[in-house]
């Protein structure tokens, strides 16, 4: 039975738009089709449209989404991660590893009407120009949302107690990482969330069903959830141990999620402070649960008053208001989509992408061979 998971390549994060394009396949020999052309050529109607009919046959299909179109993707990876189609356009350019002999080039801008884009040439300039603006000030309040984050973070650190906290990162360490088999490949990152123009999304239940041992952490910044999942990281990393690492959609230095395939085990964090990962997950119990929140000092959060939640607040507010503009940047995207629309040939891309699917059925059967 085919298996579909769902993730996120790039983010809107408070350091910019943060790329992992290169994390889609491993660098070795997975073949590359990459999608060119403007707005509304149809590169993500093309890929769904590939994914449905090879899903169809049976092959696993991994959808890499947009964060700033909620219902577009950015690239999917076929069966066991040796053949992906993705966006090479901006923000995210790719180009072929190995051109004609291992990756390829489709450009779907070969079957617009030149004419009828030049004729639109000042109005698409215009829209560029203000999408590029909205995402700038949307970088800009994540930023904000940033320093308010910290500054939660140093309230919260405050009343921690580092050996207690760093017993438990140890054991939670040494639980979750037992009996993990050895691998050369290394790890993989990416997001299993987004800043989005629909808020902050995932379908992290994708990733983890029931067959899954899961632990979960919680806490406030600066608790102690954060130093954990780096660490464990770290452990991974010299135990030469195969993981798939989920960062922050917020702040690409932190982690999220850890995945260990070979074991079938993953550590989230459940905080929900930006991404609500606990809530779409549909598990019947975690592992092991560990609330750093419970380890705090609470004689010293008391002592804080109305400063923590002013600046608890003042981190939702920068986030909301991120989220406004990426809302405003999606609105004239689709606007710019509406100029190129019209002067596609869709019938003819239609027919290139009836004859991509059955060159990859093709060579998918032969390898097999």
């Amino acid at each position: 039975m085919m298996k579909a998971r769902s993730v996120y390549p790039g983010g809107n994060t408070c350091q910019g738009f943060h790329s992992f394009y290169d994390q889609i396949v491993p660098p070795d020999d997975p073949q590359k089709i990459i999608l060119k052309g403007g707005p509304g050529t149809g590169k993500s109607t093309f890929m769904k449209s590939v994914a449905a009919d090879l899903g169809q046959s049976g092959d696993d299909i991994e959808y890499h989404w947009c964060s700033s179109d909620n219902d577009s993707l950015d690239g999917i990876v076929i069966g066991d991660q040796k053949v992906c189609l993705l966006d090479g356009t901006a923000p995210h350019m790719v180009d072929p590893g190995y051109p004609g002999a291992v990756d390829y080039i489709i450009n779907l801008g070969d079957f617009w009407d030149p004419a009828a884009i030049m004729a639109s040439k000042p109005k698409i300039i215009s829209l560029t120009q203000q999408i590029s603006m909205q995402f700038q000030r949307a970088y800009n309040r994540l930023q904000e949302a940033s320093c308010a984050w910290w500054e939660w973070g140093s309230f919260i650190g405050a009343a921690v107690d580092p050996p207690i906290v760093n017993r438990n990162i140890l054991a939670l360490t040494d639980d979750f990482i037992q009996n993990s088999p050895k691998s050369e490949r290394p790890p993989r990152h990416l997001f299993a969330g987004a800043i989005t123009p629909g808020g902050a999304v995932t379908r992290v239940e994708t990733l983890l069903d029931n067959s899954w041992s899961v632990f979960a952490v919680q806490g406030s910044p600066g608790s102690g959830v954060k130093d954990l999942l780096r660490h464990i990281e770290s452990m991974i990393t010299l135990n030469n141990i195969y993981s798939e690492i989920f960062h922050s959609p917020f702040d690409p230095t932190d982690l999220d999620l850890i995945l260990i395939p070979a074991s079938q085990t993953a550590i989230l964090d459940v905080s929900g402070h930006i991404v609500d990962y606990g809530r779409r997950l549909n598990l019947k119990q975690y592992k092991r649960i560990l609330d750093f929140d419970q380890l705090l000092d609470s004689s010293a959060i008391n002592a804080l008053g109305d400063r923590l939640y002013t600046t608890r607040d003042r981190f939702g507010a920068g986030i909301q208001a991120a989220v406004r503009y990426i809302q405003f940047a999606k609105v004239l995207h689709d606007e710019l989509e509406g100029l190129y629309v019209p002067a596609m040939d869709f019938d003819a891309v239609e027919a290139c992408r009836q004859a991509l699917v059955e060159k990859i059925m093709t060579d998918r059967a032969s390898a097999r061979c």
